[in-house]
């Protein structure tokens, strides 16, 4: 029997689509809200993506105006009486937690996690296979028997004296790592293209450099019977900046400029 290498190496079901956000008992609309829009920024755009179990308060205006124009997760988001509702179908789950449990599930990084969020998803075949990243009420975290419904328990390392992580921020580091593995590209397009020319050439960049330490002898500032480091110092400031086409032209300009302005006793 023959091996079939027709096959995709990778999942043909997007990374990002494979992965839920679930928020236990939240307690404040503004941070279901905050938590839309962090998901949304890091391209987690489907409100089937976003679950809350037995939420602890009504998702209001509050919520969609703290949402901030990912108003449509918050409206179409998954509501469930318990965390097993919203973990069916998931074959990873990652429980956020400030405080390891002595009796909790492998504790991870959130690195970590998002690495072994991303070998679930590759191993799922051409459909992908979920995750859920899982985080507490605001007040109390995850409960432990909450926690125990997860495969890895996973904290963000803050400042030991002050760990008070907000919902929603805790929730934006977690989905930029997971777009992050993703591959996506790492800024928003926003349509514009950014002005650049071709890099120069070396004989370019070399004629620069010799109508510049010219000018710099007709000024007194360079003796070339004593030329110490000079030249060499300044082109490794020129280097570091790989001297685009344009730009060697541009600064060849401006020394011709002073140049001639320049009056020789």
């Amino acid at each position: 029997m023959t091996e079939d290498f027709s096959m995709p190496l990778f999942p043909t079901c997007a990374f990002l689509d494979c992965q839920r956000i679930v928020l236990c008992r939240p307690s404040h609309p503004g941070n279901i809200g905050a938590v839309a829009r962090a998901m949304k920024t890091m391209s987690l755009v489907s409100g089937t993506q976003l679950f809350l179990v037995n939420p602890l308060c009504e998702i209001d205006a509050v919520a969609v105006r703290r949402a901030s124009g990912a108003a449509d997760l918050v409206n179409t988001c998954q509501i469930v009486a318990s965390l097993d509702e919203a973990l069916i179908g998931c074959t990873g789950a990652f429980g956020m937690t400030v405080r390891a449990r002595e009796l909790g599930p492998e504790p991870l990084s959130p690195r970590a996690a998002v690495a072994t969020a991303k070998a679930i998803w590759q191993q799922g075949g051409a459909v992908g296979a979920c995750s859920a990243f899982v985080f507490g009420n605001e007040t109390n975290g995850l409960t432990n028997e909450e926690l125990q419904r997860c495969r890895a328990e996973v904290s963000i390392a803050t400042n030991p004296d002050y760990g008070s992580l907000n919902l929603g921020a805790a929730v934006q580091i977690m989905t930029y790592l997971l777009r992050e593995a993703s591959g996506s590209q790492s800024a928003v397009d926003s349509g514009a293209t950014r002005y650049a020319s071709a890099l120069a050439t070396v004989d370019a960049v070399e004629g620069f450099y010799g109508q510049l330490e010219a000018a710099l002898i007709q000024v007194g500032f360079h003796d070339p019977k004593r030329p110490r480091r000079l030249m060499p110092k300044i082109r490794r400031i020129f280097e570091r900046t790989h001297l685009e086409a344009d730009e060697v032209n541009i600064l060849r300009g401006i020394v011709a400029a002073l140049s001639q302005g320049i009056k020789v006793d």
